[in-house]
């Protein structure tokens, strides 16, 4: 699926969050604060945002893994011209092929909904972070506002997959998001799959009214 919408996937995602989508991942780089010693994972990386940000700090390596080879030859693109070292593989994220304690930081934007296996990937993650090394999860999670969720639903159940289904001209596709958002857990929740393998949660930021969250955790 991921591999069919590779094409359109940045235009639909500047034009249906009216690019506010940049700005929760320029915050959630903030929050991990990522310098020029940093060596980052950037798991799910799709067509590498996340990652440019990090190379725009200064990063020093940035690992980027997704199975979508499309995501990735899109992600490349955006990289090539950073001086961060970048390395682009196509994997799961329940099967990361890093070594153990070998980065700083990991962080995964918008894709924790779509692992299959949450509790391997989290230990994964725990695996190949240094001792007090951090890690990102930015997601759309479940609203606790009822005016704002109402809303909120009414976008991105009704009008977002009429959207995106007539550009990316795959309709399924943009019925699978909202409906992965819809049947997922909540922030409080998936912080605590993340404490079973070991992570310490550090702070949760609300983005939007609760639209979007990043858990910051730390190894």
């Amino acid at each position: 699926m991921f591999n069919r919408i590779a094409p359109t996937y940045d235009l639909l995602n500047r034009m249906l969050s009216l690019g506010i989508d940049r700005r929760w991942r320029r915050k959630t780089i903030d929050l991990m604060q990522i310098g020029e010693k940093s060596v980052v994972l950037d798991l799910a990386c799709g067509t590498g945002d996340l990652s440019e940000e990090a190379a725009k700090r200064g990063a020093m390596v940035v690992f980027g893994v997704d199975p979508s080879k499309e995501m990735l030859l899109r992600a490349r693109t955006k990289l090539q011209y950073n001086v961060t070292r970048s390395y682009l593989i196509e994997s799961y994220g329940e099967e990361l092929p890093l070594s153990a304690a070998v980065c700083t930081h990991a962080m995964i934007a918008f894709g924790i909904r779509n692992v299959q296996e949450r509790a391997k990937a989290f230990a994964e993650v725990y695996r190949i972070l240094k001792p007090g090394g951090i890690f990102a999860v930015l997601e759309f999670t479940p609203m606790d506002r009822k005016l704002v969720s109402w809303g909120f639903n009414l976008y991105f159940q009704r009008i977002l997959p009429v959207i995106g289904g007539m550009i990316s001209r795959d309709r399924q596709a943009y019925d699978y998001l909202p409906q992965s958002v819809a049947r997922f857990v909540t922030s409080a929740d998936l912080a605590h799959e993340a404490e079973q393998s070991g992570f310490a949660h550090v702070h949760t930021e609300v983005f939007a009214f609760g639209i979007a969250t990043c858990i910051l955790l730390q190894k």
